[in-house]
């Protein structure tokens, strides 16, 4: 064990300091670029939205326009039968 303990000298522990402080500012930078790239993300995901959004407003619009037409049909059917009674 003293061994060890000679071989921890000053310089060694200034460098592992240095070293974790490295580490420490790749970290933080790492953390900002995964930061960025979420947001991107998440300005994706905001446009895919959108695009939903738009096609539910087409579909509603298409179910509504064929629903009139099934009924209209059906009343010229209702007309066209009393008419040849």
């Amino acid at each position: 064990m003293p061994v060890m303990l000679e071989r921890w000298n000053d310089d060694r522990m200034d460098a592992l300091e240095a070293k974790v402080d490295g580490l420490g500012d790749q970290m933080r930078e790492q953390r900002q670029d995964m930061k960025a790239g979420f947001e991107r993300v998440e300005e994706r995901f905001e446009r895919v939205e959108e695009r939903f959004e738009r096609l539910y407003r087409v579909l509603i619009a298409g179910v509504i326009a064929l629903t009139s037409g099934f009924v209209a049909g059906f009343a010229g059917l209702i007309v066209l039968i009393a008419t040849l009674q």
